[in-house]
């Protein structure tokens, strides 16, 4: 974390049918192992809820170097029969997961409503 730089905030809730593991400030390098922890947790969590939603809205900046969290992240969830859904709207964290191809790899959603919805396709 750089002197100044607010830390980054991850919180874990549950909905009906979703963990929802939701990030605000900027992820990099160095700030990304509360997030690694919090969404490898998520996968892995024995429930019935379907989906682990990473809700990257109130992100500030998504390290390039931090992106293939996300793919690892898709695996571990689908090897326990779970769903990662990424919540990225127009912004810093969208063009991250674009030029890095989590994005074509991983079910993106423009707002959380959306990606808590049962259907299987991606709007993005």
């Amino acid at each position: 974390m750089r002197p100044g730089q607010p830390p980054l905030e991850v919180t874990t809730r549950r909905t009906r049918s979703a963990v929802v593991v939701g990030v605000v400030g900027r992820v990099d390098l160095v700030s990304e192992g509360p997030l690694r922890e919090q969404v490898i947790d998520a996968c892995e969590e024995d429930t019935v809820k379907r989906f682990v939603v990473v809700d990257l809205s109130e992100v500030t900046f998504l390290s390039v170097g931090v992106a293939p969290l996300f793919l690892r992240a898709h695996y571990h969830c689908l090897h326990r029969g779970k769903l990662l859904r990424i919540v990225a709207p127009l912004g810093p964290a969208l063009h991250t997961l674009q030029v890095t191809g989590i994005r074509d790899a991983v079910a993106v959603y423009r707002d959380l409503p959306s990606a808590l919805q049962n259907e299987i396709s991606s709007p993005w």
